[in-house]
């Protein structure tokens, strides 16, 4: 998978003109469950009471990680979602 990290870390290294169908198809389903496990550490169910807050550095770093999870469940996991989604576009002519 072409290493694609979102424009909130890197607006220009991203090349778009030179990703493919599968690779622009993984890292929007990366993108997809980043974004859900980003938000379930947010969730009031996961949320520990902590003495000292949160800090914003922290926060960026859990995001970071939680792309890196998402990178690694799309390549592993998630290849048949992956597959049907690149398999419901027509061919590229």
């Amino acid at each position: 998978m072409t290493n694609v990290i979102g424009p909130a870390f890197n607006v220009s290294g991203i090349n778009y003109n030179k990703i493919g169908m599968r690779e622009a198809t993984e890292a929007f389903v990366s993108d997809i469950f980043a974004k859900i496990l980003n938000s379930a550490q947010d969730d009031e169910l996961f949320k520990e009471n902590k003495l000292i807050p949160e800090s914003n550095a922290e926060k960026w770093i859990k995001e970071w990680i939680n792309v890196e999870y998402a990178n690694l469940l799309t390549q592993q996991s998630l290849k048949p979602l992956v597959n049907q989604i690149v398999s419901s576009f027509p061919p590229e002519r």
